[in-house]
């Protein structure tokens, strides 16, 4: 992306809005995070009863009695974190690789969460409905996603506080 110049030389008025852009959506993310730690104790069986419900036998040691996912929670889970997520990764994709050399492993961390996203949540579909074990992908994917999302907020932070070279 050579038609921009490097992320550090762009205005300083221009660099305070994107860090404190890119610093309130890692908060963001970070409480999404904790949500996910609350809700399903960052374990495969929590994800699973998640969006599954308790099963039957473990209803008496469970510690909160969860019920299936009905359709339409799921699709307003799915539309929500796809639509809001994928604008925000875009951005902040674009950022990170404004911040850098072009190499492939850049371009690679860029587009990650974007490819995460669908199967982070398309896979939720398929734990839900289809096959449990795929919930090891789900975390997975989700995993690398806000990794690679966090790796991208801290060089671009780390790029709107350095000063232009003179």
């Amino acid at each position: 992306m050579d038609f921009l110049p490097p992320l550090h030389s762009w205005p300083p008025a221009v660099k305070k809005l994107i860090l404190m852009f890119v610093s309130v959506t890692f908060v963001g993310v970070v409480i999404g995070g904790i949500f996910i730690e609350v809700t399903t104790h960052l374990k495969p069986q929590g994800v699973v009863e998640q969006y599954k419900g308790v099963s039957e036998d473990r209803i008496e040691q469970a510690e909160e009695l969860k019920f299936p996912k009905p359709l339409k929670e799921m699709l307003t889970t799915t539309h929500n974190h796809i639509l809001g997520l994928s604008s925000l990764f875009v951005i902040v994709g674009f950022l990170y690789l404004m911040a850098g050399k072009h190499d492939w492993l850049r371009i690679s961390i860029a587009v990650e969460p974007l490819i995460s996203l669908i199967l982070t949540f398309g896979g939720l579909w398929i734990v839900r409905y289809l096959w449990e074990p795929f919930v090891y992908i789900v975390i997975l994917s989700g995993t690398l996603m806000i990794a690679c999302y966090g790796w991208m907020c801290i060089v671009i932070m780390k790029e709107c506080l350095r000063s232009q070279a003179k």
